[in-house]
């Protein structure tokens, strides 16, 4: 059992990685969901596989009229809840970061496709500034091209 949970972890996280470096947005979010469906399964694998009773003690054990040798005993039956929980966690956390992904790809699919690409969005926080608000680069360099013409003539004479 553990061997074939070891393969299909292996498989799982294997395949979401080769999804997660290919361009496609689709892929990605594909490869990220086997990616956490392999984490999953690898944090199942951590925990017992033995079938036991829910952790829920009786009254006596919380008066103090057991001893520790009882206790112990008593507590061996029962499955341990904590892999269940990270499990839980895991799941609650990768629906949410595949979500934001895919809020990311949508939002930009409808930055590069619009309908008139040469109209230009004012309420696009994300646009480049349009160039006519900066100076043309040739006035910076007029300065230096009369200091050169100035130290042509003069090495000429």
């Amino acid at each position: 059992m553990a061997l074939v949970l070891a393969c299909l972890v292996g498989a799982l996280m294997g395949a979401g990685t080769y999804l997660l470096l290919q361009r496609s947005p689709i892929r990605m979010v594909l490869g990220l969901g086997l990616f956490t469906h392999g984490v999953n399964l690898l944090l199942f694998g951590t925990g017992a596989s033995r079938r036991g009773h829910p952790p829920v003690l009786e009254k006596a054990f919380f008066e103090g009229d057991t001893s520790q040798l009882e206790l112990n005993q008593y507590l061996e039956q029962f499955v341990d809840p904590l892999p269940q929980a990270l499990i839980l966690t895991a799941i609650v956390i990768s629906f949410g970061i595949i979500a934001f992904f895919i809020a990311l790809i949508n939002r930009r699919h409808s930055l590069e496709t619009t309908r008139d690409s040469s109209a230009e969005r004012t309420d696009d926080p994300f646009a480049l500034q349009p160039r006519s608000q900066l100076r043309p680069v040739e006035e910076d360099y007029e300065w230096l091209e009369d200091v050169v013409f100035r130290q042509q003539t003069e090495g000429n004479n």
